[in-house]
């Protein structure tokens, strides 16, 4: 059985592809100290977190000038793997092996140079960083790499030497196109190729970003860079310089070369970036917050097919977008939904772009937040904030009090355009075809529909969120049938004119100063009843007296145009 589960184990048949390449120029040891001579067998070395590999990589190449290695029969490396288990597969028993940093490659062979030495690094630690995720045995893959690129890894060195000695020269009348002996090599004196070495860490990368935040204020180019040398101290400030530019150089070619990209592309296949909308926050509220994104949320769709209501939680975790893929529970209509956060603050409330096919952003139901104190930069998280509602929290590093709240949320750009018309044209009214009743999401300054009134509230123009689900209903009995919870009293309306989201209260909205009730008098129903006699039915009892005093209106408005015109004829 064991036997059996050996064999299955993804570190298992790695290590035995490695041994079955390398031969006897591979071997297992459990640790680096002299002390340890004897190997380990694959049998119980794939048991381990971590294991210690020597091999000896002896180029394959034809075209590889053997004389580059001084007499040595290859390039000896101590690799220290480190076990993967994958955490989404729980079918499998074992994952494969990596390689993390640059400390974990040990090329202790003397016969190559310091700059090969970290051309290699780097080229082992840029493969696993790319395949690690869709490689099955990617340090089995990445060795065979190294052997296949071990002639270009020399050019490049050899190259990057010359451009340090100034050993280049202009008229191309050198001989480095021909094959040299002893520690020589290839190198092409009249290329462009702009390629150098990177000696940077990832330690000395963080530590060049940390200095770089820490030193925004001087505005003295010399002192800054000095100041950033400083912070990184193995760097100089020359050398932390170029490397800001560099990195900025290709962050900007990235950029460019997406955007071209993007221009070019169909729309069907553009980024979500490309074809979403940005979700906003209405009105926020910040206290003492400097900056803050959204981490997961809840929000409320409606299907584009058959109108069928649904919840989708968003939860992007470290990723940078996350994707939902489903089918409406009803038609079984296929539905998609895309979401990219990104860093929100007070004058930038976009907490994100939201991309939907075959559905229809409703509502924001709740969400959590991870905000940034402004007095002393403590991250922490606001759980739970529910549309139309604020949320208070204390900051874990100074105690200050944190508030975010915000009083609804937009999706959506307004493509609205105004066009003027000279004169009048003819269009051919369209025959309407009978639709299926949509449902949409809050848009200020429309009026909700049916003004928000419900079977159960006629005269009510307003819709409640209770705060049991966050969700909007006209009323306490539409949200018993709908929810399979009883409701709680609600601390948040919705204007039925204007659909404007405030706290509860009596008093008339505040943003189109309407009542949330229809208006009731002894007659005339609000202003709404009819004021025609004629239309009036025979059992109104205001019917007849509505007739006379019209009457007595129409004669009196008669008389006076007769008196008019006498004394105008009379003055003439």
């Amino acid at each position: 059985m064991s036997q059996q589960l050996a064999t299955e184990d993804g570190g298992y048949i790695e290590l035995f592809k490695l041994q079955k390449l390398f031969e006897a120029r591979f071997a297992l040891l459990p640790s680096i100290d002299p002390g340890y001579t004897a190997d380990v067998p694959i049998e119980d070395a794939y048991r381990n977190d971590t294991v210690y590999a020597t091999v000896l990589v002896r180029p394959s190449n034809p075209d590889f000038d053997h004389s580059w290695l001084n007499g040595d029969k290859g390039i000896s490396m101590t690799l220290l793997l480190t076990r993967i288990i994958p955490a989404e597969d729980t079918r499998a028993i074992g994952g494969c092996y990596s390689i993390k940093q640059a400390s974990d490659i040990d090329a202790s062979s003397s016969a190559i140079d310091r700059e090969v030495k970290l051309v290699i690094k780097k080229a082992i630690l840029t493969f696993m960083g790319k395949y690690i995720d869709s490689l099955p045995y990617t340090v089995y893959e990445c060795l065979k790499f190294v052997d296949r690129e071990l002639c270009n890894i020399y050019e490049i060195c050899g190259k990057a030497i010359n451009r340090a000695l100034g050993s280049s020269s202009v008229d191309g009348s050198s001989t480095s196109n021909q094959p040299s002996g002893g520690n020589a090599v290839n190198t092409t004196p009249n290329s462009d190729c702009n390629t150098e070495v990177d000696t940077w860490t990832l330690q000395e990368q963080k530590s060049l970003e940390f200095a770089l935040g820490k030193t925004k204020g001087i505005t003295n180019p010399a002192q800054r860079w000095a100041a950033v040398a400083s912070i990184v101290k193995t760097k100089s400030a020359e050398e932390c310089r170029r490397r800001f530019q560099r990195c900025r150089d290709q962050l900007r070619n990235k950029a460019s070369e997406q955007k071209k990209a993007l221009a070019e592309m169909p729309p069907e296949y553009q980024t979500v970036l490309a074809r979403s909308d940005p979700l906003r926050l209405l009105d926020l509220e910040l206290e003492k917050i400097s900056v803050f994104n959204l981490l997961n949320f809840v929000a409320q769709l409606v299907c584009t097919r058959c109108t069928a209501v649904f919840d989708v939680g968003f939860s992007h975790g470290d990723k940078k977008t996350v994707v939902i893929t489903r089918s409406c529970d009803n038609c079984h209509m296929a539905q998609r939904c895309e979401f990219q956060p990104v860093i929100a603050f007070g004058s930038q409330p976009t907490v994100g772009n939201l991309s939907l096919e075959n559905c229809t952003f409703v509502d924001f139901i709740s969400g959590e937040f991870f905000v940034t104190c402004e007095s002393c930069d403590t991250q922490c998280k606001v759980r739970d904030v529910q549309n139309g509602t604020s949320k208070r929290s204390n900051c874990r590093g100074c105690f200050a009090k944190l508030a975010l709240g915000f009083r609804g949320v937009e999706f959506g750009r307004d493509n609205t355009v105004e066009t003027r018309v000279n004169k009048p044209v003819h269009v051919r009214p369209k025959v309407s075809r009978p639709k299926t009743p949509g449902v949409r999401g809050l848009k200020v300054g429309t009026p909700l529909p049916d003004n928000g009134s419900c079977k159960h509230y006629a005269k009510s123009f307003r819709w409640f969120r209770f705060p049991c689900c966050g969700k909007l209903f006209p009323c306490d009995v539409c949200h018993d049938e709908g929810s399979d919870h009883p409701y709680e009293l609600a601390n948040v309306i919705v204007c039925g004119h204007c659909s404007t989201q405030q706290p509860v209260s009596n008093k008339k909205c505040h943003n189109c100063n309407r009542g949330y009730s229809a208006s009731t008098s002894a007659h005339w129903e609000g202003g709404k009843g009819c004021r025609d006699a004629v239309k009036l039915s025979k059992k109104d009892s205001k019917k007849y007296g509505l007739m006379r005093r019209q009457a007595e209106q129409a004669q009196s408005a008669a008389r006076s145009t007769t008196s008019t015109g006498q004394t105008r004829h009379q003055r003439k």
